[in-house]
């Protein structure tokens, strides 16, 4: 998979980062994300819960998520959101 890929911004570039990481196992994707900035996984508090990941792009904006299949899921203040594509209206 090329590396030209240059994410400034996760939470903004989400649809994008999706689309390219479609299919690959959660490892995979992870995985590509490092290459593309800094990533750590998150402790879990309770066993059930999805493992969260803390992402720093390499211009230094930040955001926590966590996957589902081949959602990035991310968590803001109060909030979950799922990366949508721009629609002008």
């Amino acid at each position: 998979m090329s590396d030209s890929f240059a994410v400034l911004d996760l939470s903004s570039q989400g649809v994008a980062v999706q689309e390219r990481l479609a299919g690959l196992l959660e490892a995979e994707k992870i995985a590509w994300l490092s290459l593309h900035g800094s990533i750590a996984a998150i402790p879990k508090r309770q066993a059930d819960w999805p493992q969260c990941y803390r992402f720093e792009s390499r211009t230094g904006l930040e955001c926590v998520f966590f996957i589902d299949g081949d959602e990035l899921i991310f968590i803001g203040d109060h909030t979950t959101y799922k990366a949508k594509p721009f629609v002008p209206k």
